[in-house]
């Protein structure tokens, strides 16, 4: 009997020590679940939403492998008949006159789902170094659009072509993909786990969203900073930061977005850089006085969309978070996760009273 009181210290023992643990892997378990943010990424077409999307598992993995890449091969070379297409095109409706006639002729009659093959790649090549191609390119977002990666990838027509190719970070970065199709995937950045929501955005895409809403912690909304001399793909009558600032402000003032922290992503800023130099703010904005100035035009586009957010007049209770981007540089993007996120979560704790 006298074994009995030791027999029950040490079961008395063993059950503090499961119950300890047990509550050390509820507080574990808690302290993830808090770190776990649902992001809704949202914008209209070509905003960099999808480049956003492979930055995300670039930042996480640092490098795609082997097969991811070489699933893009196709689509790489796809899109380089499709706009060598729609370049042929608007030089016929131009007037502009193709010398290497017999190439243009051979490319028109390309299929979709072409057979990438040698005859091909010269026609491309010797297409691009056309006098009429260069010619036209010079009314590219006036007469017509191309991808932004469309001068990149010819000019790289040469390694895309070779039968050893495999495409770099940056080749997948840069390839137009349109997203017609929710995706869904977790990254993990720094002590976050992101369960981010890439959804369409073209506006027959839209209707798509809906099932998206519940529970999101974040939403990313992207904007292409370029968008204010361009003009949608399914209306060319409405220009593309129009819309966006239209769309911005439904969500912001959405009552499925009530408890959603807003983030927003000017991108596309290396574009704009040179676009400015270019083509005034005011072709867009007539009240807009800054002239062809960098950082005059970014504040002034900022301010567009956080008066649209209606939060500076108190229609909209939602805090946005606004960060100018470059969806293509990889540090810079993961500056500004980590940056939104941190400024997300200390804001959450004040709110909460814990910070």
């Amino acid at each position: 009997m006298g074994c009995c009181p030791s027999k029950k210290n040490d079961e008395q023992r063993v059950a503090l020590r499961t119950s300890t643990k047990i509550d050390k892997d509820l507080d574990k378990n808690k302290k993830e679940q808090d770190y776990e943010i649902k992001i809704l990424l949202l914008g209209p077409g070509e905003s960099g939403k999808s480049t956003l999307f492979k930055q995300m598992q670039l930042i996480q993995d640092r490098q795609f492998d082997e097969e991811y890449l070489q699933s893009f091969i196709p689509l790489i070379r796809q899109n380089l008949v499709s706009q060598m297409k729609v370049l042929l095109e608007s030089s016929d409706r131009l007037g502009v006159p193709i010398q290497k006639q017999e190439y243009g002729n051979l490319i028109k009659k390309t299929k979709k789902r072409l057979l990438w093959n040698e005859e091909i790649a010269t026609a491309l090549s010797e297409l691009w170094e056309d006098s009429g191609i260069q010619k036209s390119l010079e009314f590219k977002d006036k007469k017509f659009h191309l991808y932004d990666s469309t001068e990149y990838f010819f000019d790289e027509i040469e390694r895309v072509s070779s039968e050893y190719y495999l495409p770099t970070n940056e080749d997948v970065l840069r390839t137009r993909v349109k997203s017609i199709a929710v995706e869904e995937a977790k990254f993990r950045i720094g002590k976050y786990i992101l369960n981010m929501i890439d959804v369409g955005g073209q506006r027959s895409e839209r209707r798509k969203w809906i099932h998206c809403f519940e529970e999101v912690t974040s939403i990313i909304f992207c904007v292409s900073l370029t968008g204010y001399h361009q003009t949608l793909i399914e209306d060319n009558s409405v220009n593309r930061i129009e819309e966006a600032l239209n769309l911005f402000s439904d969500i912001c003032k959405s009552p499925w977005f009530l408890n959603s922290s807003i983030i927003l992503f000017l991108n596309k800023k290396d574009l704009f850089q040179e676009d400015i130099k270019k083509t005034d703010l005011s072709v867009c904005f007539s009240e807009y006085k800054g002239g062809k100035d960098y950082e005059n035009a970014i504040a002034y586009i900022q301010e567009q969309f956080m008066t649209a957010s209606g939060f500076k007049t108190n229609q909209s209770k939602r805090e946005v978070y606004p960060f100018v981007t470059c969806a293509l540089n990889t540090e810079n993007i993961e500056f500004v996760i980590k940056a939104a996120l941190d400024t997300i979560m200390r804001n959450n704790l004040k709110y909460y009273g814990i910070y």
